[in-house]
């Protein structure tokens, strides 16, 4: 008897589809690999954890070799990977392997954030999974976590604590960024720099060398009313385009500087020289970089951390979160 097919209720191609039944393909997605004791490549720990529980937020805690410095604590980076908040994961094997190379040459403590995804999470989700997180390690710095870490606990130095992640994740930690300029962490703690690499944001105008025609059928589009279909001002609301007029001031961004990456072929090229130029100009007390990676696709960092140019990136944002 031939196997019966199941019923596709939506498709995002080439990202994701989803079964009357509520299972997801995630087309995109790499496979998940286990955590560490030690990679054999870098020399780096990790290891899987739960940050919260209900919600379920859980994320891969990595730890570089030269972690036992009395003298010397490490920063924390929260990363959030890309995949347009539905593919790729904390535990995906393109995530950890990027974030061995980039925690053993920075010297930092990485926390992978597992947030939740569309179809059947959608935005604020990953948002408020982000805020979980850095609530749950601002919890560790006062002495009152639940479910405490003790890498945290006993090599961290709080107060080095950085955001960031690539297209969609760098949205996340923007919006972060934002929410903590209006709302303090446990203790006070604050966020003291973010890596935004080719953020993910967009708008119902194009520009600089964004296509006029089919503008309104672009991925970017698509997935944004995927992610948040009930956003006030659709694709210009300020969490997916924060230049737009009215939305609020990047001179509260909550940290002390911010470096912003950029490929030549990426299709948030342009914005991300906007935000770049926008931050500049709105008073904003930090610093702020924009960093030209070269004529590659936004993430290759990830996919091909062996070639010059992505080895020349990683090494630009170890030296940034040192």
């Amino acid at each position: 008897m031939a196997k019966e097919e199941k019923e596709i209720v939506m498709e995002l191609l080439p990202l994701i589809r989803v079964y009357k039944d509520g299972t997801v393909d995630r087309l995109l997605s790499s496979p998940n690999v286990p955590a560490s004791l030690e990679d054999p490549e870098t020399g780096v720990s990790s290891k899987d954890i739960v940050i919260a529980d209900n919600p379920l937020v859980s994320a891969r805690v990595f730890l570089p070799r030269n972690h036992n410095n009395p003298s010397h604590k490490l920063p924390i980076f929260v990363y959030f990977h890309g995949g347009a908040f539905c593919v790729e994961s904390a535990f995906s094997f393109f995530v950890h392997r990027y974030l061995n190379i980039l925690v053993s040459q920075a010297n930092v403590i990485a926390i992978s954030v597992d947030f939740r995804l569309l179809p059947h999470h959608p935005l604020p989700a990953a948002y408020e999974d982000g805020w979980t997180t850095l609530q749950w390690i601002a919890s560790h710095a006062t002495n009152n976590a639940t479910n405490p870490e003790p890498w945290l606990l006993q090599y961290a130095d709080f107060n080095k604590l950085y955001v960031g992640g690539e297209t969609s994740g760098a949205n996340i930690a923007h919006n972060l960024l934002l929410r903590a300029g209006e709302e303090s962490l446990p203790g006070d703690l604050k966020i003291f720099g973010a890596v935004l690499s080719s953020p993910f944001f967009w708008g119902s105008k194009p520009m600089g060398s964004e296509p006029v025609e089919g503008h309104e059928q672009s991925l970017a589009m698509k997935v944004w009313s995927l992610a948040c279909p009930d956003a006030p001002g659709g694709i210009d609301n300020p969490w997916i385009n924060p230049c737009v007029a009215g939305a609020p001031s990047l001179a509260t961004l909550a940290c002390s500087k911010i470096l912003i990456t950029i490929t030549g072929k990426d299709e948030f090229k342009d914005r991300n020289i906007l935000y770049h130029d926008t931050i500049k100009e709105s008073g904003w007390k930090g610093e702020v970089e924009l960093f030209d990676a070269g004529d590659e696709e936004h993430a290759f960092q990830l996919f091909k951390p062996e070639t010059d140019r992505a080895k020349a990136m990683i090494k630009h944002l170890a030296s940034f979160l040192r």
